[in-house]
This record gives structure tokens, C-alpha cells and sequence, in this order.
């Protein structure tokens, strides 16, 4: 913005040297130090023309370019200026997305997090069921090993294993 300013000040600079050369006006045209400046200079300056009621016919004609010039100036200022509003604007919702993708970015970090405890806190209990179901099959296979013993050593008691055996033997084997 300052930088469009400065070009503005310099060209109004220069048609006021420009001028100045033609209606023969001695003035340095670097005392001028803002664009405001400038142009309160020329309007003074076609006041001064305007009351000279001289061959000023082609100085007017001027005037008349400058002042077209200076009118376009200003609108291409307001144009900036609404260039500015826009970009202004742009930059508030920009502003207002990148809050809203951090909110979600911290709420989805929360959440995630509370998951994780949780499942670390499953995992946990179920390392402990797991243990125990371990122990538990320890259990059922030695209670059926005792149950074969058991089985084993009342076949034998009894003398149903030798009948049993006999009979086995009885089969042929495929010969």
C-alpha cells in the first residue's frame, strides 16, 4: 500500500515538473513529500492558471488531462482500497479456518489419546483373563490325566484289561 503511495507521489511529481516547465514556473518538485501534497499543488496551481486570463488555451487543455489523470488515480486508490478490504477479509476467514482445523486437530488428538488409555487398560484385563483361562486349561488336562489313572488302575483291579486284550487280539490283522 505504501509502496503504491510512493509510485503515486513520484508520478504526480513528475507531471507537476512537467507542467511547471510548461507554464514556465520555477519550483522544485521534490519539496513535495506526499501524494496529498501533489495534488493540493496542482489544483493551486490550475487556480492560479485559471485566473490568468492569458493564452492559457493549451494550458488548460492540460489542466484538463491532469485533472482526468488525477481522477483516475483516486479510483485506482479506491480500487486498492477495496483490494485491501478484500484481502483483509480473505485473511479473517483464513484466520477463522486454521482456529477451526485446530480445534478439530486437538479434539481428535484428545480423543485418540482417551482411546488409547482405555485400550491399554482392556488390554490389561484381558492379560489377566488370559492367565487365567492358561491356568485353567493346566487344570482340566491334569484332572483328565488323573481321570485316565484312574480309568488305568481300576481296569487292572478288576481284571476287565485282560479280557479287554484278549479280545483286541482276537481280530485279525489284515493278512
Amino acid at each position: 500500500m505504501v509502496h503504491k503511495q510512493m509510485q503515486t507521489r513520484d508520478y504526480l511529481r513528475n507531471l507537476v515538473s512537467k507542467i511547471n516547465k510548461a507554464s514556465e514556473v520555477s519550483f522544485n518538485s521534490s519539496k513535495l513529500n506526499s501524494k496529498e501534497e501533489c495534488e493540493k499543488y496542482i489544483l493551486n496551481l490550475i487556480k492560479d492558471l485559471k485566473n490568468n486570463s492569458g493564452n492559457n488555451k493549451a494550458y488548460i487543455k492540460e489542466i484538463d488531462s491532469l485533472k482526468e489523470e488525477v481522477e483516475i488515480l483516486n479510483t485506482g486508490n479506491k480500487r486498492l482500497e477495496s483490494e485491501r478490504a478484500f484481502y483483509i477479509t480473505e485473511a479473517k476467514g483464513a484466520k477463522k479456518a486454521r482456529e477451526i482445523e485446530q480445534y478439530y486437530k486437538e479434539f481428535y488428538k484428545n480423543m485418540a489419546d482417551k482411546w488409547e488409555t482405555n485400550y491399554k487398560f482392556q488390554e490389561g484385563k484381558n492379560k489377566i483373563i488370559r492367565d487365567f483361562n492358561i491356568f485353567l486349561s493346566f487344570v482340566i488336562v491334569l484332572e483328565a490325566l488323573s481321570i485316565v489313572m484312574l480309568i488305568w488302575k481300576w481296569l487292572n483291579e478288576t481284571k476287565i484289561w485282560n479280557s479287554i486284550q484278549a479280545w483286541f487280539c482276537k481280530w485279525p490283522l489284515g493278512d
